[in-house]
């Protein structure tokens, strides 16, 4: 095995699912659930086909050396081992029990587990939350008697945990030892993907199935394994994280330490439709997931294919230094097709020294091509494979050298009259696991009976070998990714700006907004909040008099003048703002008018709270414009997301927006976010035009990431458009949408 350690996460969470937080239960060590020195099975059972006999006897013939403990009143023995009555009368200590009984009868028997001292609860059995009803009080009854006796628990509604020395599942193998940890909300995914695994060459270190997660969930196991010398690999399949603050605290140490992939799947787009902000709807359903990965250095697996791809290529080979790969290919066609996945996956051609062109040119027929990808053409034997691969990463006796800059290699054999797939297997692998152990090693053997054998050689010796070369290359994606983040700056060493502002003016609007039983703010409630937080915008003030008016006309000079009602949303169509007020005189006229206007063709229960006074901007004095959307939308598990893109009215249309998490937004994330966008070229101006002040778009972005985090009763947060100046900006159109 190469020098490396691995989470990939398989997890299966229902939508009827809730979790409870570690910091409910007191007790954080959960290791007595891998290798428990005791085991009590309740509801244990002599009868073949029962749950109760099937977790039995998984115990018994996983090789378990510890103390077990049959639990059932009507038995005396159970599979030649004495039986009780209950847990309490067992004379020794248990570490964990194992429920296989009714669910009506599981919160008094976990009540005596509790008065015994029991550390830990596996509960397979059924009738809990999942049924709704008697089920939701009967698990939140059992979660009361966890906290009471500090026991953690796993389940209930799981198929069972199988740990480091024995099977404490109703699964139907046991399977076979190994690196990866496999944690899972269904059974039934858990089941079929330890199946598939038999026919491949990894096992287990552990196999978790989380069932309703009443108490410990799969941010509790990452945590743990994350440290487990047990364990290389975690496979998780994740429909959605309901602890996404635990997540984001979690994961980041975890995957320092081991690399982490999660499946995610269950994507629902009734989110963004229900969306009421213009950052709600371009959001979608799953970009929180992407971002929150990325920002704690999970990769993600598209499918299942991809899961396992991955999980074999971490576990048995190393992360490269650099991006800087080599192609061997014996077909012209599918090396073409190497090159295109290469190119996709951003995966960078190594380039050969003189000497080692050289070398190719001296020994590869006059045919091949000697530059990156090399094809030593269709006649090759192993001999040629063996050649060409040792020359690139300067392997061979006395070559010359000059400069190795190949940091890994995908090697295509296509079955030949002359290529014999088995030998070329072997060379390959005996060269890696000789010479190259630093590097990575990926095969494709294209076509099917005359390189099976050949092809399942080199998985059985860690090498991973693919039909296409496709997914050779997605997988070299993968750890130039992890590569990446291990160059990165951990999270909590990196700097987070924070700014002097006003917090308690800003809380005062949100209270004073719920007190007249709004969720949405008003533009000049928007526009005191931006000023407390240091962002400009247009100065604005309510006039409730026309003789208010003409003082806050004064104050702020040329003005546009606004009605103010929630009821009245097009203000344009009931005659509700008035432009160009240049003088005192013009601004009491103007209250009049619009005040008149709104309520002769506004809506007969229109709530009138006066007249906006709001700068007018003359943005054509401006020698370059650019309208830019800036928003927030809160994810129900992430937190407030932040978006950048073109605004205007077109910013739905284009959607040229990228988001980030508004979690350990750094200075870096600012400009990165504003990069990954199509509208940063016109910023940076274009056919002569000078740019805009992307510094000040910047500390926007900064200004905005600490408001969503410093209140996260701001539900979504909408500024469109934001005018980009040569120097400056101005936030003019501002929504701020909180909760009740």
């Amino acid at each position: 095995m190469k020098n490396l350690k691995i989470i990939t996460i398989i997890e299966f969470y229902t939508s009827r699912i809730y979790l409870i937080s570690d910091s409910k239960m007191a007790n954080k060590d959960i290791s007595f659930f891998f290798n428990p020195k005791s085991i009590a099975v309740i509801g244990a059972s002599a009868t073949k086909g029962k749950v109760g006999n099937t977790v039995l006897t998984n115990i018994i013939s996983s090789g378990y050396s510890g103390k077990l403990f049959p639990i059932n009143p009507r038995a005396n023995e159970v599979c030649d081992l004495p039986c009780y009555k209950n847990v309490l009368e067992v004379p020794d200590d248990i570490d964990i029990a194992i429920f296989v009984i009714p669910g009506k009868f599981v919160n008094d028997a976990a009540e005596e587990c509790g008065k015994k001292g029991i550390k830990g609860l596996i509960i397979i059995s059924a009738g809990f939350k999942e049924i709704g009803g008697e089920g939701v009080e009967r698990e939140e009854q059992l979660i009361e008697i966890g906290k009471k006796y500090n026991m953690r628990i796993l389940g209930p509604n799981c198929l069972g945990l199988i740990g480091l020395n024995y099977n404490g599942s109703f699964a139907a193998e046991t399977p076979k030892k190994g690196g990866i940890a496999m944690i899972s909300q269904s059974g039934a995914m858990l089941t079929g993907m330890m199946d598939y695994s038999m026919t491949q060459a990894f096992g287990f270190s552990c196999n978790i199935s989380l069932g309703n997660k009443a108490d410990l969930g799969a941010v509790d196991f990452i945590q743990f394994l994350a440290d487990d010398d047990n364990t290389d690999v975690i496979l998780c399949y994740l429909e959605s994280i309901k602890d996404g603050d635990r997540f984001l605290e979690v994961l980041p140490k975890a995957t320092r330490k081991k690399p982490i992939v999660i499946l995610k799947s269950g994507v629902s787009e009734a989110g963004a439709r229900a969306a009421t902000s213009h950052t709600g709807a371009l959001a979608g359903a799953d970009i929180a997931y992407d971002l929150a990965f990325e920002k704690c250095g999970v990769i993600r697996a598209k499918t299942i294919e991809d899961l396992f791809d991955y999980g074999e290529v971490f576990l048995y080979q190393p992360v490269p230094k650099k991006n800087s790969f080599a192609i061997i290919t014996n077909a012209g066609g599918p090396g073409i097709v190497a090159t295109d996945a290469f190119e996709r996956e951003g995966l960078k051609f190594a380039g050969f020294s003189e000497p080692i062109l050289h070398a190719l040119r001296a020994k590869l027929p006059l045919e091949a091509a000697i530059f990156n990808p090399i094809d030593i053409v269709g006649d090759a034997a192993p001999d040629r494979y063996e050649f060409t691969m040792k020359s690139i990463f300067g392997l061979n006796s006395g070559q010359e050298l000059g400069e190795i800059t190949t940091e890994g290699a995908l090697i295509i054999v296509t079955p030949q009259a002359q290529t014999r797939p088995t030998e070329v297997a072997k060379l390959i692998h005996m060269i890696s696991a000789n010479e190259l152990k630093e590097k990575p090693i990926v095969c494709s053997f294209i076509g099917g009976k005359n390189i099976s054998e050949g092809r399942e050689y080199l998985k059985q010796n860690h090498i991973p070998c693919y039909n296409f070369p496709d997914r050779a290359a997605h997988s070299l994606k993968t750890l130039i990714k992890r590569r990446a983040y291990l160059n990165s700056a951990p999270l909590d060493k990196l700097e987070i700006p924070s700014f002097d502002v006003n917090k308690k003016r800003v809380k005062e609007i949100f209270t004073s907004v719920r007190e007249d039983g709004r969720i949405v703010l008003l533009s000049y409630e928007t526009s005191e909040v931006f000023d407390c937080y240091g962002i400009k915008s247009p100065k604005s003030r309510l006039a409730q008099t026309p003789r208010k008016a003409m003082a806050l006309q004064s104050e702020i000079g040329k003005s546009v003048m606004k009605i103010v009602s929630p009821q009245i949303i097009h203000k344009t169509d009931v005659g509700g703002i008035l432009l160009n007020i240049e003088t005192e005189q013009d601004a009491f006229e103007a209250y009049i008018q619009i005040v008149n206007n709104a309520k002769k063709f506004g809506p007969q229960n229109a709530k009138i709270y006066g007249v906006e006074v709001q700068e007018m901007i003359d943005f054509k004095s401006q020698e370059k414009v650019n309208e830019i959307i800036i928003g927030m939308s809160r994810d129900p598990g992430f937190g407030p997301m932040l978006m950048f893109g073109m605004g205007g009215i077109y910013a739905n249309f284009m959607k040229d927006v990228s988001f980030a998490l508004a979690y350990k937004y750094t200075r870096e994330s600012a400009k990165q976010q504003i990069e990954n966008t199509r509208v940063f070229s016109l910023l940076q101006g274009v056919r002569g035009e000078p740019a805009s002040d992307i510094e000040a778009i910047i500390n926007v972005m900064l200004r905005l990431s600490q408001l969503v985090v410093d209140f996260p009763e701001i539900v979504e947060l909408d500024i469109n458009p934001l005018l980009a100046f040569m120097k400056g900006y101005s936030a003019v159109d501002i929504k701020i949408t909180i909760k009740r």
